[in-house]
């Protein structure tokens, strides 16, 4: 049996407007021993043999101490780029779980050089099969997401960049930017007329995915506590599993994944960017063969199922 303390239901992170995020702020320090104090009450009622948490952003150290001392195995998944940009919990927190299990190869030196914590391990990204696959798109799906290019994530300053580059020198492509934080994008640039000011998530993401006719993976720059920026994300996964083309920044990592100019397609700058979307949308045959290769090889051994058995097989190797 799995149980879910979900923490959105506790903490406000979601609100948009500038009056409400200042509520949030406001009310936050109570809504944080809420979510802890829920969390400790479930594992008193059910007796779980283990407690596995997502980021845990508002998980506090003394609830795992306190969880722990039950008997209670506590591991975190952790999928980010930094623990020093996320709240002042985690880098106590992390201290406390049995394991961590990183996304990130530099998440794992990172924890080790800045924290001392050697109990981790590296576990990639994932896709869900319930939610990440191929959709045939009706005429209004078409209608509302169909797209030359588009780019699905929170703003940076980086892809900021990228995307303007892109819409300065190629102003006939249709490209539709989704995401959180693109409010902070210039109001001159050329982009602000692709981008839709909100994030798609769930059957929505899907569609999006399914109607661009490219899909851009920008990665994370390099943040605070963090010695690299990104090299893979959960979108790696997300995209090809859904039969969507992948246009990826080229990493080091990326490789362990996918192969370039068979399941994926890569770039290194702006100028080869837009060169390689220049040549993929010229060639729609190409597009389809590396989507349907991208979509073989997620499937092959990256869904959550396969990442939930090495959890389980961590788990039973370390109480024998």
């Amino acid at each position: 049996m799995v149980h879910e303390v979900p923490e959105w239901r506790f903490v406000p992170v979601h609100w948009r407007s500038s009056h409400m995020r200042a509520v949030g702020r406001l009310l936050r320090p109570a809504a944080v021993r809420e979510f802890n104090d829920a969390l400790l009450r479930s594992v008193r009622q059910l007796h779980p043999e283990v407690l596995l948490v997502f980021k845990g952003m508002f998980v506090r150290a003394e609830t795992l101490m306190a969880i722990r001392a039950m008997g209670v195995r506590a591991y975190c998944f952790y999928p980010d780029v930094s623990f020093r940009t996320h709240g002042p919990n985690l880098p106590d927190a992390l201290q406390q779980y049995d394991w961590i299990f990183s996304t990130k190869t530099f998440g794992l030196r990172d924890m080790r050089e800045q924290l001392g914590i050697t109990r981790s391990s590296l576990l990639r990204h994932a896709y869900d099969p319930d939610l990440h696959r191929p959709v045939d798109l009706t005429d209004a799906g078409r209608r509302q997401y169909e797209c030359d290019v588009s780019f699905i994530g929170t703003w940076s300053e980086k892809k900021e960049r990228l995307l303007t580059m892109l819409t300065d020198r190629r102003p006939h492509l249709s490209v539709r930017v989704w995401g959180n934080q693109w409010r902070r994008a210039s109001q001159t640039t050329s982009l602000r007329a692709s981008l839709a000011q909100r994030a798609v998530v769930g059957e929505e993401y899907v569609r999006a995915i399914a109607a661009s006719k490219i899909n851009l993976a920008i990665l994370s720059e390099q943040r605070t506590g963090a010695s690299s920026g990104d090299l893979l994300t959960s979108r790696s996964f997300h995209i090809p599993a859904c039969a969507g083309f992948m246009l990826h920044e080229r990493t080091s990592e990326l490789g362990e994944v996918l192969t370039e100019n068979e399941s994926v397609a890569c770039f290194s700058d702006a100028d080869e960017m837009i060169d390689k979307i220049d040549l993929y949308l010229a060639d729609d045959p190409a597009r389809a063969a590396i989507a349907s290769r991208g979509r073989q090889a997620i499937a092959a051994a990256h869904s959550w199922d396969d990442r939930i058995r090495e959890i389980l097989a961590h788990h039973e190797a370390s109480i024998v």
